[in-house]
């Protein structure tokens, strides 16, 4: 599994309606959002951001950037970006936190900060690193460097975790605990962050599959793809739900998972938590589910249908508007690789308007853009989109009319 860009590219083409599953319905005209493009922090090397934003307290936008340097000293780096004066603040790279920490082996390189940077119960951020070299994409191989999980103290200085012979792709919290999946084999790491206790599970994923999210919730429940393959060959995909103790207490098949083969498809791309403790997952292929926990036993997991009023789009970003019901999200308007964009807004009712969604000013992208996602807001709810254009980092500032 590479997530290089040109795969990452490759990727969004394929996507077609099934006839078969009616699509959401579409009601009225939908206004396009005003979209503000945030000239993002530049350094040698600068690449991505492939989804990897959080926010904090303070309601600072915190923001990973991968590199594609070839330097010996290749690495990721952590902004801090303050909406109120547009400024970024250079946090760090992880190759220097290695490093520091006394930690870092022989020419090690951590090219991808590629999780969401989540605030865990103690008030703390956590987020992780991860590096791709000298894997192969049937997962036969694991990558050189596997990936660590951080943690930001209250001062904002770096904390080593955890290295894991897995690469580190995605985070999220839940209760009293942080977890992170790696891959391969979509192993399931928890760390409880009061008493620093790290467990794991290996969930299971078939060949070189690799969701590229997961979601957790209050309950310290934990909700990732299962890939399993059949005698002739065909994957199936399931979201196992997990308890505080790593026990498995259900399995719902996801229908509508693989947007093209096996180890081509992206699994879970969107997840949203909203204040009711439900939690939204969109898969790559443009399904939506809602989770939503139960006093005890599993939660209820139900098929909320296509995001997108047309039927199946690629969708990396979601956001909630708790006070409404409504759901916003970013998806690709189209099949045919013309790199158009659309904002889609769902009502509480369940329908949907899709609407262009504009480079800030002009009507189109640049040729070349990618957007894989972003789950996070600021205080004045404004949603944060990002991805990769030209081979350099792009940061969209998108506020829904």
């Amino acid at each position: 599994m590479s997530l290089a860009v040109g795969a990452i590219a490759a990727m969004m083409l394929w996507l077609v309606p099934d006839g078969a599953v009616a699509p959401v319905r579409a009601q009225g005209a939908a206004a396009s959002p005003k979209v503000t493009v945030i000239p993002p922090p530049d350094f040698w090397g600068a690449y991505a951001i492939w989804g990897a934003t959080g926010a904090d307290s303070r309601g600072h936008i915190w923001i990973g950037i991968t590199s594609n340097d070839e330097g010996s000293d290749r690495s990721a780096h952590l902004y801090d970006f303050d909406p109120a004066t547009t400024t970024f603040v250079d946090k760090g790279t992880v190759v220097a936190e290695l490093a520091r920490l006394k930690v870092r082996r022989p020419k090690e390189v951590q090219v991808k900060i590629h999780s969401k940077i989540v605030v865990g119960a103690d008030g703390l951020q956590y987020f992780a690193s991860m590096d791709e070299e000298g894997e192969a994409s049937d997962g036969s191989v694991y990558p050189t460097w596997g990936g660590h999980l951080w943690r930001l103290g209250a001062t904002g200085t770096w904390q080593h975790l955890r290295t894991t012979k897995e690469a580190l792709i995605a985070v999220a919290a839940g209760g009293p605990y942080v977890y992170a999946l790696g891959y391969f084999n979509h192993v399931l790491y928890q760390y409880h962050t009061k008493t620093g206790v790290m467990k794991s599970v290996a969930v299971g994923s078939a060949g070189g599959h690799v969701s590229r999210n997961f979601a957790a919730d209050a309950r310290g429940h934990a909700f990732v793809p299962r890939i399993t393959r059949a005698a002739n060959g065909s994957p199936a995909a399931a979201l196992v739900e997990y308890d505080a103790d790593l026990k498995e207490l259900a399995a719902t098949p996801l229908p509508e998972y693989f947007e093209k083969g096996n180890d081509d498809s992206h699994g879970i791309v969107g997840v949203s938590s909203g204040a009711d403790g439900s939690s939204l997952v969109a898969t790559g292929k443009g399904r939506l589910y809602q989770i939503v926990p139960q006093a005890s036993g599993p939660s209820t997991i139900t098929d909320l249908g296509w995001f997108h009023p047309r039927g199946s789009r690629y969708t990396p970003s979601i956001f909630r508007d708790d006070a409404t019901g409504t759901i916003y999200g970013i998806a690709y308007g189209s099949n045919d690789g013309d790199r158009k964009f659309e904002w889609i807004t769902r009502a509480a009712d369940g329908k949907a308007t899709a609407a262009p969604l504009t480079y800030g000013d002009k009507p189109e992208f640049p040729y070349g853009a990618v957007l894989y996602g972003s789950m996070t807001k600021d205080a004045q709810g404004r949603f944060y989109v990002v991805g990769m254009m030209n081979s350099k980092p792009v940061i969209l500032q998108v506020t829904a009319r």
